[in-house]
């Protein structure tokens, strides 16, 4: 698995790097963007981003998922401020605070419904670098947080906080 991340990275970063006369031709900023975006532990799907409030973004995170007897919803939101922005000939790099909140339900229909509700938010600082690739602006972002939330499983419920990790790759246009 690492071995793939490491392969994927190469091959990005050559690509980004070999084909520096597109990024010329190419608007990095653009208003909206699609892609996938997710964060540990099991946060994430289909993101779409609107960038034309800059220094302003808002991204919303969702996934409707039925594998067979089992079933897993999960919708998110986030507001960024971007502290830092840099635009280069060849790509557009930002800096961000985030705040973001999510929520998730899944359902185990095999032996007994089980049913877990997570309500979650969090402030996380990241990353994006945006550049062009074969002339449409692609962005890589990266994030890490701190999160709390709420876990109901069944009739239990439990907090949960911790540290968690994300990221995600976008094309805007």
């Amino acid at each position: 698995m690492t071995r793939s991340i490491s392969y994927l990275i190469c091959i990005l970063s050559i690509v980004t790097f070999s084909f520096p006369v597109q990024a010329k031709k190419t608007d990095l900023t653009k208003s909206y963007g699609i892609g996938l975006q997710g964060a540990t532990p099991t946060f994430g799907g289909i993101s779409f981003r609107y960038n034309g409030l800059a220094p302003v973004y808002l991204q919303t995170v969702g996934r409707f998922i039925l594998n067979g007897q089992d079933s897993d919803h999960m919708l998110g939101a986030g507001v960024s401020y971007a502290i830092f922005e840099h635009q280069s000939r060849w790509n557009l790099a930002r800096l961000h605070f985030t705040l973001e909140g999510g929520w998730q339900q899944k359902e185990d229909f095999r032996e007994e419904t089980v049913k877990t509700t997570t309500l979650a938010t969090g402030l996380a600082f990241g990353g994006e670098l945006v550049f062009s690739l074969g002339g449409i602006p692609l962005g890589l972002n990266v994030e890490i947080g701190q999160g709390f939330g709420r876990e109901k499983i069944g009739s239990q419920s439990k907090g949960l906080a911790g540290v968690y990790a994300g990221g995600g790759i976008h094309a805007y246009f």
